[in-house]
């Protein structure tokens, strides 16, 4: 199985460009309302402020592509920014290793995080386990409880 949250991560950017641009407006309101006395629109203004400045750090921070590649003798996962990243590759995370190898799995659903975390087994050290942590936040959670279905597979057949 394979698959990648493109069609939903694609508008990331646009909603980026116009949270950037409301930000900038706002702003500007902020300015000219300064020179008035208008209390109760600063606090608005700067109660919208901060929800579109949260908005950019979350979707900064969490805005990843995932990729995910089960078929075949190798199991595939790619996670890489968004915004910036499209140029500058500094948050890519890749992880390509054989299926005999993936020893477990988790998948844990913080309030609106999600992250996928999974433990391979070393071929150097025998009994270490290296735990690869991926960003699944705008994953559907059809994807995901496919992807879930796939790698309880692939980990029930590596105990026997």
């Amino acid at each position: 199985m394979r698959f990648n949250n493109y069609p939903t991560i694609k508008y990331i950017p646009f909603i980026y460009f116009i949270s950037i641009i409301s930000l900038a407006i706002i702003c500007y309101l902020e300015f000219l309302f300064e020179k008035e006395n208008l209390f109760h629109v600063e606090q608005l203004v700067w109660l919208v402020l901060g929800a579109v400045f949260t908005l950019l750090l979350y979707l900064y921070f969490f805005g990843q592509f995932f990729e995910y590649d089960g078929d075949g003798e190798a199991l595939c996962f790619r996670n890489d920014g968004i915004v910036i990243s499209e140029r500058i590759n500094y948050r890519g995370k890749k992880a390509e290793f054989p299926r005999t190898k993936l020893k477990k799995f988790k998948i844990k659903n913080y309030f609106i995080v999600k992250k996928l975390y999974i433990y391979v087994k070393s071929n150097k050290i025998p009994k270490k386990v290296t735990k690869i942590v991926f960003d699944i936040t705008f994953v559907k959670p059809k994807r995901i409880s496919l992807m879930k279905a796939s790698l309880n597979k692939v980990v029930s057949k590596n105990k026997k």
